[in-house]
């Protein structure tokens, strides 16, 4: 039997992964959880927009959409997290960043876009 909508708005489909990055401290574990359709969707709006040019910030971008805490809670929202996420050191957020390309499915493709190349 199809499943009702009530079923599909209470499955539990965040699918958080733990990244290691002892350098920021504490027990040096991030999560990142997949994005939702409507940030997925809001980001590649913004590849579409940058007609073939680079996206600033596509890394800070993609990182204030996909890094949470153990329940899935986003922790650097919005344009202030990305702000936040700027000033952090390139070689972590780049891991960081690296992995939750990975996690979640963006192509070679995609990121040769929000580069601009």
């Amino acid at each position: 039997m199809p499943l009702t909508r009530e079923q599909i708005d209470a499955a539990n489909d965040a699918k958080i992964i733990t990244v290691e990055a002892p350098e920021l401290g504490g027990d040096g574990k991030v999560c990142i959880r997949l994005m939702s359709v409507g940030d997925r969707d809001s980001y590649e709006i913004k590849l579409l927009e940058g007609d073939g040019k680079a996206i600033p910030d596509f890394r800070s971008e993609l990182l204030s959409r996909t890094l949470c805490d153990a329940a899935g809670n986003l922790l650097y929202p919005g344009d202030q997290g990305v702000a936040a996420l700027k000033s952090r050191s390139a070689d972590v957020m780049h891991r960081l960043w690296h992995a939750a390309l990975k996690h979640n499915a963006l192509t070679e493709e995609e990121i040769k876009k929000l580069a601009g190349e």
